[in-house]
This record gives C-alpha cells, sequence and structure tokens, in this order.
C-alpha cells in the first residue's frame, strides 16, 4: 500500500503543472465588491454558468460581497466585438505583453470605454485550455490575461478561474458622480506640483572632524591636541584643537519649496563639546568642568525633486547649500574648596563672539500620507573668523587667533510635519 500512494503522489505531483493556471500578464486592476461581472464569450456553451461562477467568486473571495455575473450577449451579436475577440483569441499567448493585445478600432475602444465600474471577463475554448482575458474601462488592452486547463465540470472551472483572476482585494463600488470627479482628476503621478511644500522638523545627528574617506594625517593635529594651561596649544587655527570634534547635536529646523524645485530652509543646532585639557597640567587640579555649548543658526537654499513612489509615499531627494553663524557659551566650575583661582584660570582663551561659515551637503525626505515625513541629510559645515586681534596684556603670546578655519563633516536625520499650498 505504501508504494501504492507513493505512485499515486507522483503522479499528482507530476500532473499537477497540466492543470495549473498561467497568467501571461497582470497590470493589478480594480475588484469591485458587489460588481458586475459581464462574461463575453464566442463560444456556442459558454465554459462556466455565470451564476455558479458568481458563486465560485464569493467562495474564492470573502470580501467580493455579492457580484451579479451575465452573459454579454449584446457583444456577441456585434460585428466589431465578434472580430476583435477572434482576433484576441487567435493571439493571445504566453510572453506577449498586453499592449500587443490592445483594441485598435475608434469603436472597440468606444466599448471597453463605457464599461464604467463594470468587469468584462473575455473567456475562450482552445483546445485543452480556457483563454481568459480581465477587461475594465481604464484601459483597451487586457488588465490580466492567461489561461487554465480545460475540465467538463463547470463550477471546478470556475473555481479556478475565480482564484486565479479575483484573487485581490475588493473595493467599494463608486457611484456615478464619484465616476464622473475621478474621471476629470489627473494621474496621481502627472499632478499639478504644488504651489509650495513647507515643512517643520525636529532631529538629531552626529558630527565630528574627520571627513569620510579622506587621510588621517589631515586632522591628526586637531583631534590629538590638548589645551595647557587654559589657552596653550599647538595651533590655534581649528577649533577643534580646544575642543572635542564628535559629538552628538540636536537640531530644529523649518522650510519649503516652491513648485517643487527651489525652497529655503532655517535651523538650528545645539551641541556640547568639552575642553581638552592635557591631564598631565598640574594646574587643572582646581578645575571641576569646562565646557562649551555650541548654537548654530543658518540658512540653506534647497534644490529638489519630488517622486511618488507609491499612492501613499512620496521621496524628495535635494540638496542644499547655505551659511551659518556659530556661537560659543562657555560653561566652566572650580572645585569645592578653591577660594582663589590660579592667574591661567582668570587669562584662559576665550572663543570669539560669533564664527561664520558654508553648508553644504546632500539628503532626501520620505513622506507618508502626505503629512508625516522622515528625512535624512550628510554634509560639510564650516566655520571661521578672519579679523586677527591681539591678546590682552595679561595672556600668553599665544595663540593671537581663535578658530580662524574649523570644518566637520555631519550626518542625522529628522521626524517632519508637511503641508502643501
Amino acid at each position: 500500500m505504501n508504494k501504492i500512494h507513493l505512485l499515486l503522489i507522483l503522479a499528482l505531483l507530476l500532473a499537477a503543472p497540466l492543470f495549473a493556471g498561467d497568467v501571461y500578464s497582470n497590470s493589478h486592476p480594480t475588484i469591485w465588491k458587489d460588481g458586475e461581472i459581464l462574461i463575453w464569450t464566442l463560444d456556442t456553451y459558454p465554459v462556466v454558468d455565470p451564476k455558479e461562477f458568481c458563486l465560485s467568486l464569493k467562495r474564492n473571495n470573502t470580501g467580493i460581497g455579492d457580484p451579479k455575473c451575465r452573459l454579454l450577449g449584446e457583444w456577441e451579436r456585434d460585428s466589431i466585438a465578434v472580430r476583435y475577440a477572434t482576433w484576441l483569441k487567435a493571439n493571445m499567448e504566453p510572453g506577449l505583453k498586453a499592449e500587443y493585445l490592445r483594441a485598435r478600432h475608434p469603436a472597440m475602444v468606444a466599448k471597453l470605454q463605457s464599461v464604467e465600474d463594470k468587469t468584462v471577463l473575455f473567456m475562450a475554448k482552445d483546445g485543452d485550455n480556457v483563454l481568459v482575458a480581465f477587461f475594465d474601462e481604464t484601459a483597451s488592452e487586457p488588465k490580466i490575461a492567461g489561461k487554465v486547463h480545460y475540465q467538463d465540470d463547470k463550477i471546478a472551472l470556475g473555481d479556478e478561474i475565480a482564484s486565479l483572476f479575483f484573487s485581490g482585494p475588493a473595493k467599494r463600488r463608486l457611484s456615478k458622480e464619484e465616476r464622473q470627479k475621478l474621471a476629470t482628476e489627473p494621474d496621481e503621478y502627472y499632478q499639478e506640483v504644488p504651489n509650495f511644500k513647507g515643512w517643520v522638523g525636529v532631529g538629531g545627528g552626529y558630527a565630528q572632524a574627520k571627513i569620510p574617506l579622506t587621510p588621517d594625517d589631515w586632522y591628526d593635529s586637531h583631534i590629538k591636541s590638548t589645551v595647557r594651561n587654559y589657552r596653550i596649544t599647538k595651533d590655534s587655527a581649528s577649533l577643534w584643537n580646544f575642543i572635542d570634534d564628535s559629538e552628538p547635536y540636536l537640531a530644529l529646523y523649518a522650510g519649503g519649496t516652491w513648485y517643487g524645485f527651489i525652497g529655503i530652509e532655517i535651523m538650528y543646532r545645539y551641541s556640547k563639546h568639552s575642553v581638552k585639557i592635557d591631564n598631565k597640567d598640574t594646574i587643572y587640579k582646581e578645575l571641576d568642568y569646562w565646557d562649551f555649548s555650541q548654537h548654530s543658526i543658518g540658512l540653506n537654499v534647497i534644490l529638489s525633486r519630488s517622486f511618488d513612489a507609491t499612492k501613499w509615499m512620496n521621496i524628495t531627494p535635494f540638496a542644499f547649500l547655505g551659511f551659518q553663524y556659530c556661537f560659543f557659551v562657555e560653561d566652566i566650575g572650580l572645585k569645592s574648596g578653591v577660594d582663589e583661582p590660579s592667574r591661567y584660570y582668570k587669562t584662559r582663551i576665550e572663543f570669539e563672539d560669533a564664527y561664520k561659515g558654508a553648508v553644504v551637503g546632500i539628503g532626501s525626505q520620505f513622506i507618508f500620507a502626505k503629512h508625516y515625513g522622515v528625512s535624512f541629510r550628510t554634509g560639510i559645515s564650516s566655520r571661521g573668523f578672519n579679523m586677527y586681534s591681539d591678546p590682552s596684556p595679561d595672556a600668553a603670546a599665544e595663540p593671537t587667533t581663535i578658530g580662524a578655519s574649523t570644518i566637520d563633516w555631519f550626518i542625522g536625520g529628522g521626524l517632519e510635519y508637511h503641508w502643501m499650498l
């Protein structure tokens, strides 16, 4: 018995491809809930019974509701429809694109466009197979084309056609007014570009002096330097010689684009940097902490391009170029019990009132449901001070200029809210 069972199973597996359906092309048309299915055939005896086919639809797609099925007799008596159906039967074959099966005669195209929210299901017996094509009013070519193996059991055949061609989610049928409104709306991928798209966002990221894919020796003097006697370092050209360069940051920003192409964005960034003191310097025994808070305010010009990836997601890559002003606020404190700080503490390094520089980078926004977005960006920013001034008479002879040229790389992201006008 075991051998017989194995032989039966093997026979079924070998025979399964003979009875399997084959879909040549599928553009995922709309399946209407409680819709009307018009069965169009040239056969004297239709391969399926309309009433039984509706039951097959309900068995295989629980969301399809209560469809109505009937033979499309008026097309069977129309010479233009008969000629197209005959040509369609002769030319449907695997590997053929649906566009090659398009109706060309203006009268036939008009017939398909007049279907409205009904579904025309073409069926034609062709030897041991049944050719099937799914039409609706949105195109003059089949939305789905394929074949199933013919069988005398019309109920089983209807079940196979229903499962192969009507397995998608069903949607509510449109009213006449809704169809008219939908017909006048532009295609979702070619809608008019809004005059203005704005957004506000909050985010964060990370910045460091080292720019990726560049030599390490460009930054060694900045990253490894330390500060002695509250103000002495090897080089004063970069702020990173005094404070840590690699720190996370928080950001607030708001912006907008006009006509989906050019726009502006204002931003505020905050980060906190510790001074890189030389722990071998005994003068710091009196010091408890020494940090600088960086506040940056900037304005960027944005060039962007929007793409509708899906009905519910828009992708907007962009590039930006702008300028910024940076302000450093000192936060320093001595250890408890230190009554009088050292002379070096009183003449410690002081940053300029403001540093200015440029920002350049690229990024992308991902907008969901037209209002909620996430964005990612990366770029390079600079800050500097080009006015040289002498130190105070009580200070050491160096440095004379703090942070004349400071550059860093940043990467970050944000959560955004979008609106359109």
